[in-house]
């Protein structure tokens, strides 16, 4: 039983626990919503950098709609003036640096974009939503409430300090982020261990992703390249003034390398200046081009990249009473699998209040 109405805190503005909170808001008018984001930032993986008059997806690239949802929500429910469908194919490439087209079917999927940024989908989620920014959450404290076989979870701050209180919670980040919030709760040992063992089943890649301006053009006949066989440093190579003029100026070009897992995980202590002209050599040799200097560089690292084994996430939340979790390490990292998590819990707590 919980009180009405029902304070539900969301741990993490990903996109999974925007779109928790933005179809939840549609199901239950009764239930109360913070989001709780320990950076700036929203969006998690959907992140977009900006300098100079570029712009670029360092993380999620492009936006897939396989289920009548999502592309309901991009195409009908979002504002969709922004939004551009991806023209040109991805293409493969092997370890020696050989480039084929790439698979017919997969390039007839409609893959998406924002014009000025992938990051416009995670503001456009937001909108309406009660969303603290700038708030971290390192673990909860429970406490049973004055309604019968009610609990109140307390959302405390590294320094002890309380930033919330909610009756339910929605962990949203990373299943090892989560984990350690988990771990660091006072909440039931059986229950906790049941959580933690489930938890740690999820295992991710690192990535360093650098983001490369040329001062000259370079046209070519696919958006991107992947590697096929997984043996080459690059995992990924973008064009990304291939989204259009709102990307880059005219007469330059932006690639954006998404590095493999071993590559990255052997230099991710690594100054940038160190590697930077490592990728633009490859970057360069992949594409047969001489494209000289870059006009500058720009890094991110990705920690928990993508989920290489998942845990199951329908069992966290049948075992977690009050706390619920939702995220894309159920499966392979995709923004609209992190999109149909979200909307999986929220039916769930609509369903449980």
């Amino acid at each position: 039983m919980w009180r009405v109405p029902v304070h539900l805190a969301i741990v993490g503005a990903g996109v999974a626990g925007l779109a928790a909170a933005r179809a939840l808001r549609r199901l239950r008018f009764d239930v109360d919503i913070t989001i709780y984001e320990q950076d700036e930032r929203i969006g998690g993986r959907v992140a977009t950098g900006r300098r100079a008059g570029f712009a670029f997806d360092h993380g999620a690239q492009v936006i897939k709609t396989p289920s009548p949802g999502v592309e309901r929500l991009l195409l009908e429910e979002l504002p969709a003036g922004e939004l551009r469908r991806m023209a040109l194919p991805v293409w493969t490439f092997d370890a020696s640096g050989a480039i084929s087209p790439g698979d017919p079917a997969l390039n007839a999927e409609p893959s998406w974009y924002y014009a000025g940024g992938n990051d416009r989908l995670a503001e456009l989620l937001a909108e309406g939503l009660n969303l603290r920014r700038g708030v971290r959450v390192d673990r909860l404290n429970v406490q049973r409430s004055n309604v019968e076989r009610s609990m109140e979870y307390y959302l405390r701050a590294a320094d002890g300090s309380t930033v919330g209180v909610a009756d339910v919670v929605l962990l949203t980040p990373p299943a090892p982020l989560s984990a350690a919030i988990v771990a660091a709760s006072d909440i039931d040992a059986g229950l906790r261990d049941q959580l933690l063992a489930e938890l740690r089943c999820a295992a991710y890649r690192r990535c360093v992703s650098l983001a490369l301006a040329y001062d000259r053009p370079l046209e070519l006949p696919f958006y991107a390249l992947v590697n096929a066989d997984r043996a080459h440093p690059i995992a990924w190579l973008a064009l990304e003034h291939a989204k259009g003029p709102e990307r880059c100026p005219p007469g330059h070009s932006l690639l954006v390398a998404q590095m493999a897992p071993g590559w990255s995980e052997a230099r991710w202590d690594a100054p940038t200046d160190a590697v930077a002209p490592e990728v633009a050599r490859l970057a360069g040799e992949l594409l047969g081009a001489d494209l000289g200097a870059p006009l500058w560089w720009e890094r991110r690292d990705w920690r928990h990249a993508l989920p290489d084994a998942g845990c199951d996430i329908e069992m966290l939340n049948r075992a977690g009473g009050g706390l619920l979790f939702a995220g894309d390490y159920g499966g392979q990292g995709r923004v609209h699998l992190a999109i149909e998590s979200g909307w999986r819990v929220a039916r769930w707590i609509s369903t449980m209040l």
